[in-house]
């Protein structure tokens, strides 16, 4: 398997699979609020909100790329910076999972309309973005990472073995 492809495929799985694996305790916190105290909005505007703070995290982690890019050295903040970044990931997947959970709990009781249309667009939008979310992140992370620690991450051979 060509390398290019493997780490392609390597950063795809990772995209969906770390939110994913956080629904179900993201699916428990939400289903905790509401049953000691918070209530849900039927109307989209909650869906709406989430969407917005995800895609100004995807932003976010654009403009940091961008600014690595440019030459800024992100590495200077040293641990801090590491242990910022790897929050802000971690946000960022359990923004992706919320946005999951709340879908499928409140989309289906909204009424039909372009409004709701927008909202199922936007969605689609985020599911295909959050590769590329993760694709900055990773960058950035090894960068910072990667100059702060002196990694050295061998590449990890894929093999063709049947079953």
């Amino acid at each position: 398997m060509a390398e290019g492809f493997f780490r392609l495929v390597e950063l795809v799985f990772t995209a969906y699979a770390i939110p994913a694996l956080l629904v179900p305790f993201v699916w428990l916190a939400g289903w905790g609020w509401t049953r000691w105290g918070g209530g849900r909005s039927r109307n989209g505007e909650q869906l709406g909100r989430i969407l917005n703070r995800y895609s100004a995290v995807v932003v976010a982690w654009m403009v940091a790329w961008g600014m690595i890019r440019l030459g800024l050295p992100a590495e200077k903040g040293g641990v801090a910076a590491a242990v910022l970044g790897w929050l802000a990931y971690g946000t960022a997947n359990v923004m992706f999972a919320q946005l999951l959970v709340r879908f499928t709990q409140e989309y289906g009781l909204l009424p039909p309309g372009q409004a709701t249309d927008r909202l199922f667009a936007r969605l689609l939008g985020a599911i295909v973005v959050q590769p590329l979310m993760t694709a900055f992140a990773f960058s950035v992370l090894y960068r910072i990472t990667g100059v702060t620690w002196s990694l050295h991450v061998p590449g990890l051979p894929a093999v063709q073995e049947g079953i």
